[in-house]
């Protein structure tokens, strides 16, 4: 069987190529890295890995891409909702045309009408344009990764504080790879047809628990302290982002705030066989 991932060159992207490659002993030529720019994949032309062009915008590029696939794994681009749907209806159709047999496409938990993430919209029309294929079906609903904490520990540890505007909420942060090894063994086994995997890390944490285990990581003195968007904005003006790049972002954690991505399951451990790696496992590796 020949199964391929779009946007491969990703940090997700990548990620799933390694994990099919490295923990599901996928043959790399049965490995299509779909790409918009091939010279980015030469590490994975390396490997034995089939690098083909794919542009979202562009129809017969995917077609040609998914030639003789019988899985795809969707990994959205990075447009706004507006230009991310017509890009997945590109993307169903030239499946369809190729005969691909089954599409899982990576979402997010949390996916609801009242969530207030800025790309809600496309993702409600995803799961539903996926229902609606008319070929087999795999939603995999993925935690916020939980790299952006790690990245950002020295600027948490320099504010005293993660000024994430969550309130109580709690969400089940993960990491990037526990994602992608659960991605990769959905693509490449069989009976997730029509299922819905909610991937998470093993424990929903509020805010200040981020902070507590940032402080035990570091042995730092990190205290949460309440935060509105404009707290998180401003954190983010100060890292370089622009102010509506910021806004756009502080959206992510509405659906926390609401109660609406609360979810922790088994899922990564279910498909995988091995559990997902905790934060504080996660903080201790990475200092």
């Amino acid at each position: 069987m020949r199964y391929a991932v779009t946007a491969a060159t990703g940090q997700l992207g990548r990620a799933t190529i390694t994990a099919l490659l490295d923990e599901q002993g996928t043959a790399a030529g049965d490995v299509v890295a779909a790409v918009r720019t091939p010279k980015k994949a030469a590490d994975l032309v390396v490997r034995g890995v089939v690098v083909r062009r794919a542009d979202y915008t562009e129809p017969d590029s995917l077609r040609e891409a998914f030639a003789g696939v019988q899985r795809v794994l969707v990994i959205p681009g990075t447009a706004m909702p507006a230009q991310r749907v017509p890009q997945l209806q590109n993307t169903l159709d030239a499946a369809r045309d190729a005969q691909v047999r089954h599409v899982l496409h990576f979402g997010l938990v949390g996916t609801h009408p009242d969530n207030g993430f800025a790309i809600m919209p496309y993702l409600l029309y995803a799961e539903s344009a996926l229902r609606l294929s008319g070929m087999d079906w795999t939603l995999l609903r993925n935690a916020l990764y939980a790299e952006p904490i790690l990245d950002w520990v020295d600027d948490i540890v320099r504010m005293g504080t993660i000024p994430y505007p969550t309130g109580e909420g709690r969400h089940a942060y993960a990491s990037r790879r526990d994602l992608a090894r659960a991605g990769a063994a959905a693509l490449t086994t069989d009976g997730h047809e029509g299922q819905i995997y909610e991937l998470t890390g093993p424990a929903a944490l509020t805010t200040r628990e981020l902070c507590e285990a940032v402080a035990r990581a570091t042995g730092a003195r990190v205290e949460h302290r309440e935060a509105t968007v404009d707290d998180y904005v401003r954190a983010c003006l100060q890292g370089g982002m622009s102010e509506p790049v910021a806004r756009f972002m502080a959206t992510l954690y509405d659906p926390i705030r609401q109660g609406l991505s609360a979810a922790c399951t088994d899922h990564v451990e279910r498909l995988t066989g091995r559990p997902p790696a905790s934060l504080q496992e996660l903080l201790s590796h990475g200092r």
